[in-house]
Parts: C-alpha cells; sequence; structure tokens
C-alpha cells in the first residue's frame, strides 16, 4: 500500500516541476483558448497554467484522505481501490496539463492552427475510458464507502445488493470504458463529445436499473 502513496507523490512532484519548467520557458503571454478551428481566440498569462498543480494537489489530497478514512475503519480493500484510482485520475488529469502547456510552447502565431479539438477530444476520452477499464475492474472488490463504487439507495441497502451492483457495474464501466476508447479512435470532431455523453449515460441508466432490480429482489425475498 505505500508504494500506491508513494506513486501519487511522485506524480505530484512531476506535475509540480513540469509546470515551473512550463513557466520558465514560456514568454508571460500565451495562448489560453482555441475555438473549434484550432485558432487562438484568447491569450493569457502564463501563470494562468497553476491551476493543474493546484489541482492536483487538492485531488491528491481527496484521494489520500479518502483512503486513510478506509484504512481506520480497517477496509484496506477500499483503501487500496481508491489509492488505484486516484493514481489514474492524477495521472490523467497532469498528462492533459501537459498537453496544454506543451501545445502553448509550441505555439507560432505566422504558422497554421495546429490545435485541432479532434486531438483534445481523442485524448480526453482515451484518457476516461483507461480511467474507466481500471475502475471497473476494481469495482466488485469495494466494500460500501463514501465515494466508490455504485451508490444508489438501492445499493446501499444491505451487502448483498451492494456486492451484487458492483459485480454488474464493474462489467458496465469495462465495457463502457473500452467502447468509449475504441469510438474515440474513429469518432471525428465534436462527434467525441456525444460519444462521451452517451456512453456515460447509457452506464448511469444501466447501472441504477441494475441496483433497483437486484433491491426489489432481495426485498422480495425478505432479506433487503
Amino acid at each position: 500500500m505505500k508504494k500506491l502513496y508513494k506513486i501519487l507523490f511522485i506524480i505530484w512532484l512531476i506535475c509540480v516541476a513540469g509546470t515551473v519548467v512550463f513557466l520558465i520557458l514560456s514568454p508571460d503571454r500565451i495562448p489560453a483558448h482555441y475555438n473549434f478551428s484550432g485558432e487562438v481566440d484568447r491569450f493569457g498569462s502564463k501563470y494562468e497554467n497553476l491551476i493543474w498543480p493546484l489541482f492536483a494537489i487538492l485531488l491528491g489530497l481527496f484521494f489520500v484522505l479518502m483512503a486513510r478514512r478506509a484504512r481506520r475503519a480497517e477496509e484496506s480493500a477500499n483503501e487500496k481501490i481508491l489509492m488505484i484510482t486516484g493514481v489514474f485520475t492524477l495521472a490523467f488529469f497532469t498528462l492533459l496539463g501537459f498537453f496544454f502547456m506543451i501545445k502553448a510552447l509550441r505555439y507560432d502565431p505566422s504558422a497554421a492552427p495546429k490545435m485541432s479539438y479532434d486531438d483534445v477530444n481523442r485524448f480526453v476520452n482515451i484518457g476516461l475510458g483507461v480511467l474507466l477499464v481500471v475502475m471497473g475492474n476494481f469495482m466488485p472488490k469495494a466494500r460500501k464507502n463514501a465515494v466508490f463504487g455504485i451508490r444508489t439507495s438501492w445499493s446501499l441497502s444491505s451487502d448483498s445488493v451492494w456486492q451484487k451492483s458492483q459485480r454488474f457495474g464493474g462489467i458496465v464501466t469495462v465495457i463502457g470504458g473500452l467502447v468509449l476508447i475504441i469510438l474515440s479512435l474513429f469518432v471525428p470532431g465534436l462527434w467525441n463529445l456525444l460519444v462521451l455523453a452517451v456512453v456515460l449515460t447509457v452506464m448511469i441508466i444501466l447501472c441504477t436499473a441494475a441496483s433497483r432490480r437486484y433491491y426489489r429482489e432481495e426485498k422480495a425475498k425478505g432479506t433487503a
């Protein structure tokens, strides 16, 4: 378990160090926003990118605190799941920050636009897809907690309903993540946003309906 805490701390350091290098190398004003054609429509201070390490620190602290809470409750499985989820989530947002910082460093006002929302949307969808696959693999092992898993009033009604909901949710989450990754490789432009919205919506509907069904089955047996 200590290795996961160390990995999270290392990602923190990478995010902070990478941002510091970016601030040293970049001019005071950099591209801060791009339109759908990939053209810069707003310039801003390079220090706006301090939001990335700040967010990384806050996000990492959240997962560490939740993991420590699980440890105090003697829920070692939940502690491990929370830390693994935290590591992958933090890595995703750190890479996303580096993606935009590198784009800003490579900006050439005399050249054709190089930023494409195809690139951004594809990067985000693939990253989220990988995160979903990771989360889905650990969901069946999770015990009832305040953060992770399929948390509905039905799934929280009993340990049995919780476990069945997490098993089903894990399968749906892994499939949803794989679908997101595969479709993002072929779907162009803003359609990637639609793919993301549809996949997440279908996942939520299926998992919510499943937890309700398991609850009703348990209630009919008189065990919920």
